[in-house]
């Protein structure tokens, strides 16, 4: 009897999503050969391995490592407002790094990774809509945090960001992460992507410094298959 290489993996991996992406990333042998293919068929005599397991509990913190490339050593001591938190990929990758605390919100409820909850450090609010300044002044009161991350599904930048400022600090800094496809009607080709990236870049001119941005190492949409996502670092001005 055989099985779906992703099938197989899940177990160890934790959820299938995971899986594939270990499979995809290389990290996974096969009788002693890197295998990438997720449909391959496991049999009971295969040897299967896992080369490197995850640093982080989602894909997001591999996004967010790029933005820090070299300059990690800047989030060690920060409060840290993670704002679209989902699994916590972005608060694992604050924490690993010396994060003094992190508050995870989301629009949906216990949709953070169990593991994530075991670290004093971490706070999670379900059930916050981030597109609502009320529901964040009644949630978070006169918190201010050294950087506020975003990433957030189905909803503009444009509709959460100028809710955040309040939140900063003095010289606080917001991560945001750009998925074209919620930007712009149609923004699913590379080319309307980059149309919808220099609007938004246009758009954040008179209220946000940008200080540094990357394309993410992981495209958007399932499988990686969709467009390519950006890392903002910005400064309010």
């Amino acid at each position: 009897m055989t099985m779906r290489l992703d099938i197989y993996l899940v177990e160890i991996a934790g959820s299938r999503s995971k899986a594939v992406h270990l499979i995809k990333s290389g990290k996974v042998m096969v009788n002693g050969a890197v295998c990438r293919k997720q449909s391959y068929r496991v049999k009971p005599s295969d040897r299967v391995e896992i080369v490197e397991g995850f640093r982080y509990v989602s894909r997001g913190g591999y996004k967010i490592e790029a933005l820090f490339q070299g300059r990690s050593d800047e989030i060690r001591g920060l409060s840290v407002l993670d704002v679209g938190c989902s699994a916590g990929g972005f608060s694992d990758f604050f924490l690993q790094h010396g994060a003094a605390r992190v508050w995870g919100i989301d629009i949906a409820e216990g949709c953070v990774d169990p593991a994530m909850l075991s670290d004093p450090r971490f706070r999670f609010t379900g059930g916050l809509d981030a597109r609502s300044s009320e529901e964040l002044v009644k949630h978070l009161g006169d918190e201010r945090f050294d950087l506020i991350s975003v990433d957030v599904s189905n909803v503009s930048l444009r509709d959460v960001l100028p809710n955040l400022r309040r939140f900063l600090k003095r010289d606080g800094r917001i991560v945001a992460l750009f998925k074209p496809p919620y930007e712009i009607d149609g923004g699913h080709r590379e080319a309307d992507a980059e149309r919808a990236r220099s609007s938004f870049e246009r758009w954040l001119e008179p209220e946000f410094e940008v200080v540094h941005s990357c394309p993410s190492p992981i495209r958007g949409g399932p499988k990686n298959r969709g467009t390519i996502e950006y890392l903002y670092l910005l400064r309010a001005r």
